[in-house]
């Protein structure tokens, strides 16, 4: 959530080829704008108690958290590599995520108060253009950071009418791209509407009110006038290089959108008669997937990477052999060799971890400090559960669904390890303690850092596997305590 601002009517010719590319559906391009670059992070802590913070930052596919060390004095210094021209970073800072977006070349100073922060926090850059973009993606995270969460909280919690959702929705939205446009313009600008578009258009999506309802300005300026991405109906369906290059929150959506939705008119379903088992198809998750990325995209960097992200995707959550399928055929069909040589280098990691293979060995430690390797645990079954004390549906589980599977196959031969990735020691203790979590626990801090969830393709959570008594992987992505067919799955082997 954050934005930009600030000059003259120079950076107005600026913003306005920003967006005209928005129109340019056909345009292709063989390579992405995924050169290398790099910025710098600096800045001081005032009464400083912690070693490091942390920031994510945004990639064609994953976001990777930083660590930025903080030395006895409060300094700190960081160089990060940047994929493309630039780069958003969400700074977790005073227990929220602070967004701020980084070029190539730049060094960004960053300071606060760790008694004050609210008051002391600042962020700034010397180049006159790039202080004006950090200064009003301040002001947009002060001004309606907590607005948006009230917003949100509200949407998903009180019974609300579709009309009055889109209503609060688009009135937030005006008030951020008002804000946005009221210091005049300048070459961050089309940036910052751009994120604050999709990340509305978005929101309109997960509350299911596409293609019903569109954003649209209460009140147009001279300004707002001239963008095309502000006018007009459903501007989230005009494909946009210049968009995917720029803007994360244009990137998550297209991914959401295009896979879960399917904009009328570019995928088309045929509505057939009822049919037997033996002569329908089996629904195909991955498939539909990769063909709603071949017909959607007219660009083919955005094509593919599409198809690439996807691809990934599948590995995480479908079976192997499928995703493979789908893997190959991409492959006769890939035209930037970006994404070619992106998807390849992925598929040769992932191919470790096909059903059949010896699983990754690790050690890691218990809430007593205890070790406890993989290895120790050769002749029985293993349930892996890599989960987080902040994720939902994890906690979910683990309350209504892991007892139940715990007792089920008690005394029996198998091991149930749940691996938390997504805090520190002390908040992993005190959510065992509070869940009453059983089996063997261990904790992997850093998550995609972390070597373990590397060597297992850990990039979203709850995920789960099963390891047989000879140490080889049955399934990368196993079914879910709720899901029935996990209790068939370990019948299975435990009976062996």
């Amino acid at each position: 959530m954050m934005k930009t601002f600030l000059l003259s009517k120079c950076s107005l010719i600026v913003l306005l080829g920003l967006f005209t590319s928005i129109t340019l559906l056909a345009q292709n391009r063989t390579a992405p704008r995924a050169e290398y670059g790099f910025a710098v992070i600096k800045g001081h802590v005032k009464n400083n108690t912690d070693d490091f913070w942390e920031f994510a930052q945004t990639g064609y596919f994953n976001n990777d958290v930083v660590s930025v060390h903080v030395d006895q004095d409060g300094d700190f210094v960081k160089k990060i590599k940047l994929e493309g021209d630039a780069q958003d970073l969400y700074l977790y800072l005073n227990n929220d995520a602070i967004t701020i977006y980084v070029q190539k070349g730049d060094t960004i100073e960053i300071n606060w108060d760790a008694k004050d922060f609210n008051k002391s926090f600042s962020v700034k850059s010397g180049n006159p253009d790039r202080n004006g973009d950090l200064q009003m993606m301040l002001t947009l995270y002060n001004l309606y950071r907590r607005e948006s969460t009230d917003l949100q909280d509200s949407l998903y919690k009180a019974h609300l009418s579709d009309s009055i959702k889109f209503s609060r929705i688009n009135e937030l939205y005006n008030k951020e791209i008002e804000t946005a446009l009221a210091e005049g313009v300048h070459p961050g600008t089309g940036k910052i509407t751009t994120d604050i578009y999709f990340e509305f258009t978005e929101l309109l999506f997960f509350q299911h009110l596409l293609p019903g309802y569109d954003l649209f300005l209460q009140h147009p300026s001279d300004v707002s006038r001239t963008m095309p991405l502000l006018n007009g109906q459903k501007r989230y369906q005009v494909e946009s290089l210049k968009a995917f290059e720029s803007s994360s929150n244009y990137r998550d959506f297209e991914f959401n959108y295009v896979r879960f939705y399917n904009p009328p008119g570019k995928l088309v379903r045929m509505v057939n008669e009822p049919v037997s088992e033996n002569e329908s198809v089996p629904f195909s998750a991955c498939w539909m997937d990769y063909y709603a990325g071949l017909i959607n995209f007219k660009i083919y960097t955005v094509r593919d990477w599409f198809i690439t992200k996807s691809i990934m995707f599948d590995f995480e959550f479908y079976p192997f052999d499928e995703a493979s399928a789908v893997y190959n055929d991409f492959m006769t069909k890939v035209r930037v060799p970006y994404y070619a040589d992106t998807i390849k280098a992925f598929y040769a990691n992932v191919r470790r971890l096909k059903p059949g293979n010896p699983a990754p060995v690790f050690t890691l430690n218990d809430e007593n400090g205890r070790p406890v390797s993989l290895t120790d645990l050769r002749g029985k079954v293993v349930y892996i559960d890599f989960w987080g004390v902040g994720c939902g549906p994890c906690v979910y589980d683990i309350k209504n669904n892991v007892p139940a599977l715990h007792e089920r196959y008690k005394g029996r031969n198998i091991v149930f390890l749940n691996i938390c990735v997504d805090t520190n020691e002390k908040d992993w203790k005190e959510n065992l303690e509070k869940l009453q979590l059983k089996g063997t626990n261990l904790i992997a801090q850093g998550w995609v850092s972390n070597p373990v969830c590397k060597a297992y393709g850990i990039n979203g959570i709850p995920h789960y596997y099963i390891i047989d008594a000879s140490g080889k992987i049955v399934d990368n992505n196993s079914p879910r305590p709720s899901d029935e067919r996990l209790n068939s799955m370990l019948d299975k082997l435990l009976a062996k």
